[in-house]
């Protein structure tokens, strides 16, 4: 596939930058509306509004650990994209894939949450494999920082899918899982970024 990468030459960049833009610009409405998910306090008093935040933290966590995950997963697909250098007609379908995940997330809740960031993780792992073996990325893109992508790209998304039946027996286990799973994969993500690993271009 390498000839895919030298016929499309500047046309390629072009495609693939458009990709990024548009990526961060649903990135940017999937945290507006989870920002609107978000309840407001109300109360008479101060001691009012204090209770009803407090009964409202679960939400509030939820919120928290949604605006990681988009996060995360607009971090690795910008590190991704930096290191490809051609163009396939299956990228933007694969990139609209993952996006739709990305939008459900302010929505989706209970087993709903894990399924959607599951498949979300699953999608861009597939795009990883996908660059990876059309010859989609750049040569001096190393296969050892690909595989680092891939590994902290399947520990959170793994971790994820097995939360599911958990969120049967107990959906508060679930949700301190989610809270497990994102420390481990914050501590995964600086492994997989140090320096020899860094894009050329954000």
């Amino acid at each position: 596939m390498a000839e895919v990468n030298g016929a499309l030459g500047g046309n390629a960049r072009a495609d693939n930058e458009r990709l990024v833009f548009f990526s961060d610009a649903v990135v940017a409405i999937a945290l507006t509306l989870l920002a609107l998910e978000l309840p407001t306090p109300h109360g008479a008093s101060d001691d009012d509004v204090w209770r009803a935040f407090r009964e409202h933290l679960p939400d509030h966590a939820t919120f928290l650990l949604s605006f990681a995950v988009i996060a995360t997963f607009r971090v690795a697909h910008k590190w991704l994209f930096g290191r490809i250098g051609g163009f396939s007609p299956r990228l933007p379908w694969l990139t609209f894939s993952r996006l739709s995940g990305i939008i459900l997330v302010p929505f989706a809740t209970r087993v709903l949450y894990a399924t959607v960031v599951g498949g979300t993780g699953l999608t861009l792992i597939n795009t990883v494999n996908h660059c990876w073996s059309r010859g989609l990325l750049r040569p001096d893109a190393e296969p050892e920082v690909t595989r680092r992508l891939q590994l902290f790209l399947a520990f959170p998304t793994v971790a994820f899918l097995l939360s599911i039946p958990i969120a049967f027996v107990s959906l508060s286990g679930a949700k301190y899982s989610w809270a497990v799973v994102f420390t481990l994969t914050a501590l995964a993500a600086r492994w997989a970024t140090h320096p020899g690993a860094r894009p050329d271009r954000e």
